[in-house]
């Protein structure tokens, strides 16, 4: 178990109380791993939305089955009731539950007493458990806002901005973070952009948004890798998509990628494969074309089918495991659509030998989404819909959050997640 849970779970010894109140104002609670230890330690966490239905609730399961003798309300739900609030005030509560309940205070800035709260509240819940490490272990004195993005950056992200000095040193940490799936919060990345403009070689480049959006840093590098084969004399079209349109943070087609270093080559060859990024297929690659350039390009059937089985076979060394988030589910299904796409895309006789590589991929990935779905479905619903909504039922909450913090005009398009590819 890290330092992270062991602190969070700490707060709450079991056998010490049947109801307890967490005022919770940063949903510290609400973290995967630990709602599923507070679960195995005969914990139930509701939150205090709706003060009506959680009376209704309370009293129809859990008070009566108190007032009975009986530990919990049904076998297997539980010993102990905690009423997570969203607040850092519980004296709003009833009476009669903060009469009843133990209360348990939990905020970042309690838990990052060294670092800027403004900051650390902008961070990914993910990297939490992290950074409270780096925190115990690398913090010595209390940090501003500054100092505080220099120390996520350094110890979270290991980037630092101040030892960028050139195109290869910005697209190797770019390529690095976007691999990873970890692109900076827009805190972290107006803090690199605000340093990197004050150097002549980055000052018209729309640093941060290559930082945040890894929607935007992928067409950034799609395109560019289009113009620089377009360069060498090589045209075509992608492999399983539909071109799209110029990147229109690029018009005038600037943005240049060292393609040919390789350090951004190695990084380039894996979001290839995996399916980040799309090959071209082409008819014919110059007789001096070096050899390099075949990570990016697929010149026969044979060569597509080599591609889809190389993708095959990342797709199970990344499968994601008991352990893992729901966001790891959510990266590997958009890993295994763009590879399925791929798949049925070939001349059937190519497909062929393949199918067994397949059935393996659904068999293992179905078996170990249901033992994670046994495991953490439960948790799903109390996760915070503030970074992305986890469910459905999330999306409106999430919706009211975007409209509150200034957008204007929200739309809402909804894809059938069931056949990603």
């Amino acid at each position: 178990m890290s330092l992270w849970s062991e602190r969070i779970l700490g707060e709450f010894p079991p056998d010490l109380a049947q109801f307890w109140i967490a005022a919770d104002p940063d949903d510290v609670l609400l973290d995967e791993h630990i709602l599923s230890e507070l679960r195995d330690r005969s914990f139930e966490v509701l939150p205090f939305e709706d003060a009506i239905a959680f009376r209704a609730d309370y009293e129809a399961r859990w008070r009566r089955a108190w007032d009975q003798g009986e530990p919990g309300p049904a076998p297997g739900s539980g010993k102990a009731l905690v009423l997570h609030l969203r607040s850092s005030e519980p004296g709003d509560l009833p009476w009669d539950y903060l009469r009843q309940a133990r209360l348990v205070r939990l905020s970042l800035a309690n838990l990052f007493p060294l670092l800027s709260y403004g900051v650390v509240h902008r961070l990914g819940a993910e990297y939490r458990e992290a950074l409270f490490e780096a925190h115990a272990k690398h913090a010595s004195q209390s940090l501003g806002e500054a100092a505080t993005k220099e120390f996520i950056l350094t110890h979270i992200f290991q980037l630092g901005p101040h030892l960028i000095s050139g195109n290869v040193d910005l697209w190797r940490e770019l390529l690095r973070l976007h691999y990873r799936n970890t692109p900076l919060p827009k805190p972290l990345a107006d803090h690199v952009q605000g340093i990197l403009w004050s150097k002549p070689a980055f000052d018209r480049l729309p640093i941060s948004a290559l930082f945040v959006s890894q929607a935007t840093f992928l067409r950034v590098v799609q395109t560019a890798w289009e113009r620089f084969l377009k360069g060498k004399g090589i045209e075509g079209s992608r492999v399983a998509e539909a071109p799209s349109p110029e990147y229109v943070g690029d018009p005038e087609g600037k943005i240049e990628i060292p393609f040919e270093h390789p350090d951004i080559r190695a990084l380039i060859d894996s979001m290839f494969l995996d399916g980040t990024l799309h090959p071209l297929l082409v008819q014919k690659v110059p007789a001096d074309g070096p050899d390099w350039l075949a990570v990016g390009i697929v010149r026969d059937p044979a060569a597509r089918r080599n591609l889809v089985r190389d993708g095959l076979k990342r797709l199970l060394d990344t499968m994601p495991s008991d352990d893992g988030s729901h966001r790891d589910w959510l990266t590997f299904a958009k890993s295994q659509g763009e590879i399925l796409a791929r798949f049925h895309a070939l001349d059937p006789a190519y497909a062929k030998g393949l199918e067994g590589t397949l059935q393996e991929i659904h068999q293992r990935s179905d078996e170990r989404l249901v033992s994670w779905l046994a495991k953490h479905f439960s948790d799903l619903p109390s996760l915070p819909a503030a970074a992305a909504p986890a469910m459905l039922h999330q999306v409106p909450r999430f919706l009211a959050m975007q409209r509150g913090a200034g957008e204007i005009k929200i739309a809402l398009l909804v894809f059938d997640g069931l056949a990603m590819d």
